[in-house]
């Protein structure tokens, strides 16, 4: 059986990370990274300052002809301050939305009317509860809504969007990563808030990831799935 294309948005560390190398056997997987590589078939992309696309950038993408692609860029960059910024608010935004909506555009413009294209965003419980901060909080609330709409505009022209809606996760190199390596006091305190008191793995993740992106679960379109781990109050709204 021919093997689809998959892009991976956000996969130089983190989940896109492990996702990149878990699906790579099962799909032509593409990525983009904010790191420069040589490996082929990533391209580098860093929207924290413009997630305009390039385009060559968009040259690439298009000629990938991509079936999946998954939403894992974004992150709170530390921005604890209340006051924020203009622009600290607006690079949360442009990494946690714009970027997303940027690629999202031009994968649904250049595909044919035929061709189906899946789309699975990564949220946060950050949308329902500020957890993190005021921007974070805000920037990834937005998926919500675009979630929604998406799927409900694009529906007739074969766009299935799903959005997942995680608790707190230990990946490779990722946030919950270096929070224990550098605040090991504060790492520890969130994990007591889990229901069984130890942090979930990135593989819990993944394996959802992969029954996301099986056909059968095309009737989630326009939803979003919580998988909280009991940390949030979100899994009864």
């Amino acid at each position: 059986m021919k093997k689809e294309n998959l892009l991976i948005n956000g996969c130089s560390r983190g989940l896109g990370y492990d996702l990149l190398k878990k699906l790579r056997k099962k799909y032509n997987v593409f990525g983009l990274s904010s790191v420069k590589t040589s490996k082929k078939n990533i391209f580098y992309y860093d929207p924290l300052k413009t997630p305009s696309l390039t385009s060559s950038l968009l040259y690439r993408i298009k000629s990938c002809k991509i079936d999946h692609v998954i939403h894992c860029s974004g992150g709170g960059l530390q921005y604890y301050d209340k006051f924020l910024e203009l622009s600290k608010l607006l690079e949360l935004f442009n990494i946690n939305f714009f970027s997303i909506y940027e690629i999202n555009k031009a994968l649904i413009k250049s595909k044919a009317k035929s061709k189906k294209l899946k789309i699975i965003m990564i949220g946060s419980i950050a949308a329902f509860e500020n957890k993190a901060s005021i921007g974070y909080s805000a920037a990834k609330s937005i998926l919500l809504n675009y979630n929604k709409n998406l799927a409900y505009n694009f529906n007739k022209e074969n766009v299935i969007s799903k959005l997942l809606i995680p608790s707190s996760f230990f990946s490779t190199r990722g946030s919950m990563y270096r929070l224990k390596k550098n605040k090991i006091k504060v790492f520890k305190k969130l994990e007591r808030l889990m229901r069984n008191k130890q942090m979930q793995n990135v593989e819990n993740i993944v394996k959802f990831i992969e029954i996301l992106l099986k056909k059968e679960t095309d009737l989630l379109n326009g939803s979003y799935i919580s998988m909280s781990n009991l940390e949030s109050k979100s899994i009864f709204l």
